[in-house]
């Protein structure tokens, strides 16, 4: 199936790798306009040439726990794109954090890089959403938002309260013709985790573990979240809202 977004006009924060990436390039490929932000430039510049492959394709770079970065960007994909009517937000923050010994600064950095992307862009791409008349906002959370996980109450906490901003800011935004939702992934081998497996001292045992840790016995894909934004994105989703998508080969059904 094509051009399931034909005419979207998507905006993708923490869009150049990874989650993001994936999602931007699903979009792309079903006739979204993208537009993608992130910190580095340089790999916002070869994501952009691989979505330009598939249609209309820009990039700012920002940070997006930064308000008037957020609100630059939101400007500049407006302008490029002659309008907004999809936010998807892939940003976030992990790391061991247990209670008995984390630096409350660790704890704090991990709280904000989870909860003020999704918030910032929401709350300064509410009137181009709004004007668009039928929008959708897909917020990145995690199945570590649904459940808990021993030595990581930062990222727990940061992922339980995305799916809290979602379900709020969809109840404001239900009569405005603007959806709210979150995909809560399993593990997914993209470049960033895999690469923080690399630095343990077993990297392919920790990896396997990953793995099957999952009742489907093996790490999500990232063809299968850019297939979940898309369809939080188009327009027969139009009554979904409010929801916390598990995309985790049931890791939380046990």
């Amino acid at each position: 199936m094509r051009d399931r977004l034909a005419g979207k006009k998507a905006l993708i924060y923490g869009g150049g790798t990874g989650i993001g990436l994936a999602c931007a390039e699903a979009m792309a490929r079903e006739g979204a306009a993208v537009f993608v932000s992130g910190r580095r430039e340089g790999v916002l510049h070869d994501a952009v040439q691989v979505l330009k492959a598939h249609g209309k394709a820009g990039f700012a770079p920002g940070d997006a726990t930064v308000a008037a970065d957020v609100q630059r960007v939101t400007a500049a994909a407006v302008k490029f794109m002659g309008g907004l009517d999809t936010i998807l937000v892939s940003a976030g923050a992990g790391g061991r954090t247990p209670i008995f010994d984390t630096p409350v600064e660790e704890f704090q950095r991990i709280i904000d890089h989870s909860l003020l992307p999704p918030f910032l862009a929401m709350r300064y791409g509410a009137e181009h959403l709004m004007a668009a008349g039928k929008a959708s906002v897909i917020v990145i959370s995690s199945m570590y938002g649904l459940v808990g996980q021993k030595e990581r109450a930062g990222y727990c906490a940061g992922k339980h309260g995305v799916i809290g901003l979602v379900k709020s800011a969809a109840l404001d935004f239900a009569d405005k013709g603007v959806r709210v939702n979150a995909m809560c992934p399993g593990f997914v081998e993209t470049p960033l985790s895999l690469e923080v497996v690399k630095q343990e001292a077993d990297p392919e045992a920790v990896l396997q573990a990953k793995r099957l840790m999952h009742a489907i016995p093996r790490a999500g894909r990232l063809d299968e979240m850019g297939e979940m934004a898309v369809y939080l994105a188009s327009d027969p989703a139009a009554f979904v809202t409010g929801q916390a998508f598990a995309i985790d080969g049931g890791y939380t059904t046990r």
